[in-house]
């Protein structure tokens, strides 16, 4: 597993990191500035690094990038990729295309089960097809039964497949869905403690912890969907970096790994400290929080904790082993049968071909007119090239939707087809910054607004007050 993204420590660098969000399709790592441009930033004087002055130089040093990538490629970026090369967003008009054919390094047929299809297939086609090419007379043999019992199991396959891939499509979904409800839970929850005025000391500390379940949580779950532990994400290099990026202190990782309960216990426990801090929260003085308000608190943070149960149900709940183990059979053994009929077909073909042309070249005796035996001859190729594709085509594209079911039903992972987790986390984290920021700049810039306010309201009081006492002394 790639360790957890840098996150930015001040409003400065999320502004940086937003600028390099990798949601926008991005600019090729080859590419790289210019050094006389390197030189000349180096060289500006010190009292020039003003605002004016690095606006210019960003934008220099952004037009460079452009025009060096406009270089190194004629073509649009396609994919938006995070740090750890994860697929964040595609460029859907690009499909509509003839462009779409220049993409198959990124497709399912790209994936090593697919391709591990392609080999085994091929190897027992071609085993066929040598077999049959030494038989004599080979063009006279009959595979009809072959083809029937395949299209025997092509009804089953193709019923019980389509429903498993709608099935897993669902599941995936759902899975997507409980994740993201989970990060806006957060983001309700953190804009609740800035309603109830809670101190910046407190509100941090159930940041950091949120942020810290969002890591923990990712690295559990996908520790719950590999059976073999030698494949398990190691959890403590996790806490070793939250530990070095504040969210967690020594002492918390080791309570933390004491947890024995289960799936996603490290996690459970992470969000009970959470609820430790909303239920009884610190807030600035002068403050009270209102009752409804403290139970609407309460009760988002009853919410995430519920996404977190819902999502570890949708993860461990598998489809039904015997499901999808015969699935898996019928595939495997429909894919032996058109290898193995397709194979003889190419060896009959073959056969034939060879037959044919010696008698068209008069070297094997035939009482065919020759247009007859041409168009045996033509025929042969022909099937001979329709076999081929057959071969080469119909497996992968069995073992393809049979793989695309399995990547839905796990999405998490490192690699590049599984949900960008990481990223969707770390922009949590800087969207809570950014929260905090802009709280702080609004109450600071309306402060004098609100005082001027109160002195309104008190010198129009005062005027009032002294209106009532003149009507007083008139009536006496």
């Amino acid at each position: 597993m790639s360790q957890p993204p840098q996150t930015p420590a001040s409003s400065d660098d999320y502004e940086e990191a937003a600028s390099l969000e990798e949601g926008v399709p991005l600019i090729s790592k080859k590419v790289q500035l210019p050094q006389e441009d390197l030189q000349d930033d180096e060289s500006l004087p010190a009292m020039s690094k003003t605002s004016s002055v690095a606006s210019a130089r960003l934008r220099k040093a952004a037009s460079s990038v452009m025009h060096y990538a406009a270089e190194a490629t004629t073509q649009p970026p396609v994919f938006g990729t995070s740090d750890n090369n994860k697929l964040l967003c595609y460029d859907h008009d690009s499909l509509l295309t003839s462009r779409a054919l220049m993409l198959v390094g990124c497709s399912v047929f790209c994936q090593k089960p697919v391709l591990y299809t392609l080999a085994y297939c091929s190897f027992i086609a071609a085993s066929a097809a040598l077999g049959i090419f030494f038989i004599p007379l080979a063009s006279k043999m009959d595979i009809q039964k072959f083809d029937e019992f395949g299209n025997f199991l092509k009804f089953f396959i193709i019923f019980m497949l389509g429903i498993y891939v709608q099935q897993a499509f669902k599941r995936w979904w759902w899975t997507v869905t409980t994740f993201e409800k989970i990060l806006i839970g957060i983001r309700q929850l953190v804009f609740m403690l800035h309603t109830i005025k809670a101190t910046p000391e407190s509100r941090k500390k159930v940041e950091s912890y949120c942020i810290a379940s969002g890591y923990i949580l990712n690295v559990e779950v996908r520790n719950t969907q590999i059976v073999d532990k030698k494949r398990h994400v190691d959890l403590q290099s996790v806490y070793s970096w939250l530990v070095a990026q504040g969210m967690l202190c020594e002492e918390e990782v080791v309570q933390l790994e004491k947890c024995s309960a289960g799936s996603l216990c490290n996690t459970r426990a992470i969000w009970s400290w959470i609820g430790e801090l909303v239920s009884q929260p610190e807030v600035e003085e002068g403050h009270n929080v209102v009752p409804p308000l403290l139970v609407r608190t309460i009760m988002m943070c009853q919410a995430c904790i519920s996404e977190i149960e819902s999502l570890k149900m949708n993860i461990t709940m598998q489809t039904p082993f015997m499901y999808a183990q015969l699935l898996a059979i019928l595939v495997h053994v429909n894919n032996v049968i058109l290898s193995l009929s397709c194979g003889m077909a190419l060896g009959s073909s073959l056969s034939e071909i060879r037959r044919r042309k010696e008698q068209l070249d008069g070297e094997r005796p035939s009482q065919l007119r020759d247009v007859t035996l041409m168009g045996q001859f033509y025929e042969a190729i022909q099937t001979l090239g329709v076999q081929l594709v057959i071969v080469l085509l119909s497996p992968m594209l069995y073992i393809a939707f049979l793989h695309i079911a399995h990547i839905l039903c796990y999405p998490f992972g490192d690699e590049s087809h599984h949900l960008p987790t990481e990223t969707l986390i770390e922009r949590l984290h800087s969207e809570l910054n950014d929260m905090s920021d802009n709280r702080v700049y609004f109450r600071a810039k309306h402060a004098q607004f609100k005082s001027q306010q109160l002195k309104k309201v008190k010198d129009s009081k005062g005027r009032k007050d002294a209106d009532d006492d003149d009507d007083d002394d008139g009536d006496a």
